[in-house]
């Protein structure tokens, strides 16, 4: 029996537009939640910028936030686990950051700042327009981040390229680092955690706490930030549009995002 449900969100969960779930999708998680599923979102998003997901799916019990740096409870309205980020640490990967021609997207407590003097640097055309003015009207522009998150614990740190070679360069210099855990969610972004922090960590400790079992576990996603929560889940679904990657790490294939992938995956399992 399948006892709990992790979604990615944009590309998985969410239609192309990153801000739609779709009513088939939408009414088989109803279906899933009805015959004792619970259903959480894993994502890499932070609080403050998900809740719209929620509205459209009201049977969402658990929030897998920032990469997996915590775990937030619907029903109780708590966090239940977290793993940040010290700022003694990111406070110097932050100064070599800001001399980059780069967006760069920060964390704390559940809300995501951004530096007011980057916003030229986020890549063009890398989401759909209408998403994008919407993420940044949920943002809090800063004119330092360094001033403004002074001491602070930061879950996760997101820096945004549109010119590729900065973006190895850039990959290259973080890959330095044992204190983080790098991934990527799209071709133009990277984002890192504390170290072992990431979706799939999140989900282990979240089902130890529930008495859940990774057989009894499913999951979709359909990039390399979701491969070890699928790694961990008997039914670990990558999208019919997940990168090569992603689909390596799965025990399954189902359709896209824009095929209700979701849905399919949920039928093939759950009679």
């Amino acid at each position: 029996m399948v006892k709990l449900i992790a979604l990615d969100l944009d590309g998985t969960l969410m239609s192309a537009d990153h801000m739609t779930v779709t009513q088939k999708t939408k009414e088989a998680l109803r279906l899933a939640h009805d015959r004792g599923a619970k259903i959480s979102i894993a994502t890499g998003r932070t609080l403050a910028i998900i809740g719209d997901v929620c509205e459209q799916v009201p049977e969402i019990d658990y929030i897998i936030y920032s990469n997996g740096a915590g775990v937030y409870d619907r029903r109780s309205k708590k966090t239940i686990y977290k793993s940040f980020m010290p700022w003694s640490f990111c406070r110097e990967v932050l100064c070599t950051l800001d001399k980059m021609p780069a967006f760069l997207e920060v964390y704390v407590d559940g809300v995501s700042y951004y530096q007011t003097d980057k916003g030229e640097f986020f890549p063009k055309d890398a989401l759909p327009q209408k998403f994008v003015d919407t993420l940044m009207g949920q943002m809090t522009g800063v004119e330092s981040l360094k001033q403004a998150l002074n001491k602070k614990d930061i879950e996760k740190l997101t820096v945004y390229f549109d010119d590729r070679q900065d973006y190895e360069n850039c990959w290259n210099y973080l890959s330095g680092f044992d204190e983080i855990y790098l991934a990527s969610s799209l071709p133009t972004s990277m984002e890192f955690t504390r170290k072992n922090v990431n979706k799939g960590t999140a989900l282990e400790g979240m089902c130890r706490v529930l008495g859940i079992t990774a057989d009894e576990c499913m999951a979709f996603g359909d990039a390399g930030n979701d491969c070890e929560m699928l790694d961990f889940c008997k039914y670990g679904f990558a999208m019919g549009n997940a990168t090569q990657e992603c689909k390596a790490h799965a025990k399954y294939i189902t359709k896209s995002n824009a095929e209700d992938g979701i849905a399919h995956g949920i039928e093939m399992i759950i009679k």
